[in-house]
């Protein structure tokens, strides 16, 4: 979770400093709210570095100069490499979750041929047999008979094409980098596997069961935590652009009129985008809140 090192007024300009706490290796950002600038770090360490730079800043004591020549920018280019390198090493969850989605992407290859491996008859939701006369599925009381309940969640690592996982995961890293990078990544599991097992049980209650998979219910998850997150925290806001909440709720309503389905682009699994997207809201109102709770105890 970030902290809170600095605050100073909306007209001050903090580009030189903020360029200093980058070639320094802190990891920060800047956020406007109302007629304040706050400068957040990701360690607790930081906090008392950045306010004891800042305060020799201020005062004169330190003079900064923007990287102009040569020498400079190869070195500000390894320092933004270092910086790199560093910031995936504070995404765990992020990263990890990526590697596994891709390592399992396999699993689902020849299904158009009904050559289903036993990798992929033990990660759906329930499991199932081909016979002759086509999939038999079992039902959620033989998946609790047999204990499997990795199946509630298994699921979301599912998926049937080059398209479908790539489209996934890139929405995955942009939401998923910014979640753990300002909550924290217990936080970011609390939220993944939420709006995966909303996802995946409001699909089998509206499709009943069938073959379905992917990321998309946790990445309708996560943009319903980002939106809801940042409406009532704006100080804290997770800034993602109007347009993308805009692009959710469309491609969610296009989905359930038919009209994915319509234009021959893949079935969506709508209940699974309903549920994450619905867990995702609820998360959303229950951190924000929380957040409230815990800011007001920490000023008394």
């Amino acid at each position: 979770m970030m902290k809170l090192a600095l605050s100073v007024k909306r007209e001050v300009d903090l580009s030189l400093f903020s360029q200093y706490l980058w070639q320094q290796q802190i990891a920060h950002r800047v956020n406007e709210a109302g007629n304040e600038q706050e400068l957040w770090v990701t360690a607790d360490a930081d906090v008392e570095i950045v306010t004891a730079a800042y305060a020799k800043f201020s005062s004169g004591e330190m003079t900064l100069k923007r990287v102009e020549n040569a020498a400079n920018v190869a070195e500000s280019a390894s320092s933004r490499l270092a910086r790199l390198v560093w910031s995936f090493m504070k995404l765990p969850v992020t990263l990890f979750t990526i590697v596994i989605t891709v390592l399992f992407y396999p699993i689902a290859w020849g299904i158009e041929f009904n050559q289903f491996g036993a990798w992929f008859s033990a990660m759906t939701f329930v499991p199932f047999e081909l016979t002759r006369a086509g999939l038999v599925f079992g039902s959620v009381s033989e998946m609790q008979a047999r204990a499997e309940y990795w199946r509630l969640l298994s699921p979301m690592f599912i998926h049937f094409s080059l398209l479908h996982i790539v489209f996934n995961l890139l929405w995955f890293w942009e939401l998923g980098r910014r979640i753990e990078s300002d909550l924290g990544s217990a936080e970011l599991v609390l939220i993944m596997l939420a709006t995966s097992l909303c996802a995946n049980v409001m699909q089998y209650v509206m499709t009943g069961p069938s073959l379905f998979g992917g990321m998309s219910g946790v990445v309708f998850g996560l943009l319903g935590f980002t939106l809801i997150w940042s409406r009532m925290l704006p100080a804290r806001s997770i800034a993602m652009p109007d347009a993308i909440y805009i692009f959710m709720f469309v491609f969610l309503a296009l989905g359930f009129f038919g009209v994915i389905d319509l234009l021959q682009l893949g079935s969506m699994a709508n209940g699974a985008h309903l549920g994450g997207l619905l867990a995702g809201l609820s998360l959303g109102v229950a951190f924000a809140l929380l957040e409230r709770r815990n800011a007001k105890r920490s000023m008394r």
